[in-house]
C-alpha cells in the first residue's frame, strides 16, 4: 500500500463521514487540510511545511498528483 493509497482512504472516509453527520464534505475537507498542516508543522517544522504548501500552490492546474522531489523543503 502506498502513501497515497492510504491518503486517498482518508479522503474518501472523510466525505463519508461528513455525509453520516449531515455535513458539507467540502467543509470537512477544508478543515482535514487545516489540521493536516499543522500536523505537518509539528512534525516537519514551519519552514519545510512552507515549502511544500508553495510546491502544492504553484501546482494548482497542473493536474493530476506527483511525487515531491526530495530536498528543498519538501518530502
Amino acid at each position: 500500500m502506498s502513501k497515497y493509497s492510504i491518503a486517498n482512504e482518508l479522503v474518501a472516509t472523510a466525505r463519508e463521514k461528513a455525509e453520516a453527520a449531515g455535513l458539507d464534505s467540502t467543509d470537512v475537507h477544508e478543515a482535514t487540510l487545516v489540521m493536516l498542516v499543522q500536523a505537518l508543522k509539528e512534525s516537519r517544522g514551519a519552514q519545510n511545511t512552507r515549502g511544500i504548501l508553495q510546491y502544492e500552490i504553484d501546482s494548482l492546474g497542473s493536474g493530476g498528483v506527483y511525487e515531491i522531489a526530495r530536498g528543498g523543503g519538501h518530502s
